[in-house]
């Protein structure tokens, strides 16, 4: 217990030296002295290197920091009530339905409309949709959920809407494409502090969900016909958590478009290093989430410069071996 509060203690220590990196570092070639004015407010800071912290660099990187946590956390829940270690938060058709409806609108919807609602709403009403007919496919009067039905309901789901968005892709207008092409690659630039309080609120109270619910999360590792025995309401459980990954990941996909791996590779990392048990686990995947992203986000602003890579597209390089690694230790569960 004591090694895995050090470990806390010491993510967050990382986890605050990488947003203040993420703050500091860009395309600006400017002296600490005016970066450290700009960032704590003193009178005698440059207003534009102001302008660029406060505005663009700081909700940029909150921004990440949320859908990294949100994700992860997603992820732990998804992994926990499938029984699958491959789960991960898309596994239900949300990043499918929010990519076709996004893409959808920035192709096809007149500029007015897209403009007045707005992609991310859009995109998570996808996403909710989505959901919905997976839902609505796994469900049956009178049994239990199963995780396997659920899992090929979100794979024919995200098979559907993958069509969609291929067909407005390739039937589309060449300039608009390279704009949903951008989105769906993710990226988190032009982060508005407005789109922060929504997932951050979401975030929370999913969070205090998780943790009041640990004990009975931890009986599912047993198995539904043991943690029914416990007194743990398997099937409403279920549910609720497939709605609290929902609104975390439709939220997350709605800011920065389609980011990957986070959700399948977080959890099992974070359990190698505190354990399985979902007190530990979830604080301590919520910040190794936050982390992996803003450390990723910041990369692909600097590796680059002043040119910028997809968030999607450094990630999923990044994970890879990880991913890797996993198949290699789950592969005898099959």
């Amino acid at each position: 217990m004591r090694c895995q509060f050090k470990l806390t203690i010491l993510a967050v220590i990382i986890l605050i030296v990488a947003m203040l990196a993420g703050v500091f570092f860009g395309t600006a070639d400017v002296t600490w002295a005016d970066r450290w004015a700009a960032l704590t407010g003193a009178p005698d800071a440059p207003r534009t290197l102001s302008l660029i912290l406060w505005q663009w660099r700081m909700p940029r990187v909150l921004v990440v920091a949320i859908v990294g946590a949100s994700l992860a956390l997603a992820g732990v829940m998804m992994q926990t009530v499938l029984h699958n270690p491959l789960a991960d938060p898309y596994l239900m058709g949300l990043s499918s339905g929010a990519s076709a409806a996004a893409v959808g609108a920035i192709l096809w919807l007149p500029s007015w409309v897209a403009s007045t609602l707005g992609v991310p709403l859009i995109a998570f009403l996808g996403a909710v949709g989505a959901f919905v007919l997976t839902l609505g496919l796994s469900y049956r009067r009178g049994t239990m959920m199963s995780p396997l039905v659920v899992i090929l309901a979100g794979v024919a789901v995200s098979l559907m809407f993958q069509s969609m968005t291929a067909f407005f892709l390739y039937v589309g207008d060449p300039h608009a494409t390279r704009t949903a092409l951008g989105w769906l690659m993710g990226t988190a630039a032009g982060a508005t502090w407005s789109e922060l309080w929504l997932p951050l609120a979401a975030l929370c109270g999913v969070t205090v969900f998780a943790l009041s619910r640990a004990q009975n999360l931890d009986a599912l590792l047993l198995g539904d016909e043991r943690a029914t025995a416990l007194g743990v309401p398997v099937r409403g459980l279920r549910v609720v958590v497939f709605c609290a990954v929902a609104l975390l990941a439709g939220l997350s996909v709605a800011i920065v478009g389609i980011v990957g791996f986070v959700g399948l590779i977080v959890p099992h990392m974070a359990r190698l290093l505190v354990g399985g048990r979902h007190l530990a686990l979830i604080p301590f995947s919520l910040i190794l989430g936050a982390l992996v992203l803003v450390v990723v986000d910041l990369m692909c602003r600097v590796m680059l410069a002043p040119e910028e890579m997809p968030l999607g597209v450094l990630l999923a390089i990044f994970a890879a071996p990880p991913f890797i690694l996993i198949l290699r230790r789950v592969r005898h569960a099959f």
